[in-house]
């Protein structure tokens, strides 16, 4: 590979990171979103003394 090829080849890997990194911030984002809905449900499922199974209908 010539250095014109290898500097492209890096360009490639940076913008690959970079869409990765979005990506995974993404879905931190999103699972922290979930994982507070979730807290929510439970709460007002002990609340009620709803077991999560019954409430799933397990």
């Amino acid at each position: 590979m010539n250095q014109n090829e290898l500097e492209l080849e890096l360009i490639v890997a940076q913008e690959t990171i970079r869409e990765a990194e979005e990506a995974f911030d993404q879905l931190r984002k999103d699972y922290h979103a979930l994982r507070e809905h979730t807290d929510k449900l439970e709460a007002i499922l002990k609340e009620h003394a709803i077991p999560f199974p019954m409430f799933w209908g397990w």
